[in-house]
């Protein structure tokens, strides 16, 4: 029965569907491990088949956002669940909040993965190849370098085949530190913070300028430019 636009209840698929040009990595695989976990209790049909009420989509648009836009793990948000917290909670003001203590928080391995839904495992072999956790924490940007070899891990490029990756951006933050050492080293502090910025300033340069360069090698992968 249709009430106001809305139907009573969805079917897993329709669900997919309809939170995915919000979630875009959201699958059916992925509501069902939220469903193992015991984020989400759905009714399912005589025939097994699960249902979801309107309260059920909106209960999962609240998980996937706190999951994927605020990188809270999954036993954070379960917390959060149990404890009553509105969905409303997710205003804009509330979520800058929450951002700012965010950007200081830091994860376990285990935490690391969960909330990437991956298995402990690969979060280790990124952190044994040097990719993360240079700093003796798993911080949010260490999160966020996880998520991408996840997404290449999709194409079979693994946390091992990384590590050529990193021993290049060594190579040129070395190259970056030479040329900055002398404000690095003054003990001013107003020289340091310039040669951070002009640190930073480079990297960008030097990100974009490996973004052209890769986009014309891959250009020619095209064997009809030949």
């Amino acid at each position: 029965m249709d009430n106001g636009g809305h139907k009573d209840h969805y079917t897993i698929g329709e669900v997919v569907e309809r939170l995915k040009p919000e979630f875009p990595t959201l699958s059916v695989s992925k509501i069902r491990y939220l469903e193992r976990r015991r984020l989400i209790n759905l009714n399912r049909t005589r025939g097994g088949y699960r249902l979801f009420t309107e309260q059920d989509v909106e209960l999962l648009r609240y998980i996937l956002k706190l999951q994927e836009e605020e990188y809270l793990p999954l036993k954070v948000i379960k917390k959060r669940i149990e404890g009553g917290a509105p969905l409303s909670s997710l205003s804009k003001d509330s979520a800058g909040d929450l951002s700012k203590v965010l950007e200081e928080r830091t994860y376990t391995a285990e935490e690391l993965a969960d909330s990437l839904d991956v298995e402990v495992r690969f979060i280790e072999e990124l952190i044994s190849v040097g990719v993360i956790g240079r700093g003796g924490e798993l911080t949010q940007r260490d999160k966020e370098i996880a998520r991408l070899a996840l997404e290449m891990a999709r194409y079979s490029i693994q946390p091992r085949h990384l590590r050529g990756i990193m021993a290049a951006v060594d190579r040129e933050a070395a190259l970056f530190k030479q040329v900055l050492n002398p404000d690095l080293r003054s003990g001013d502090e107003k020289r340091v913070q310039e040669a951070m910025e002009k640190a930073r300033h480079l990297a960008a340069v030097d990100s974009r300028m490996k973004e052209l360069m890769m986009a014309g090698v891959i250009e020619s992968f095209d064997p009809r430019s030949s």
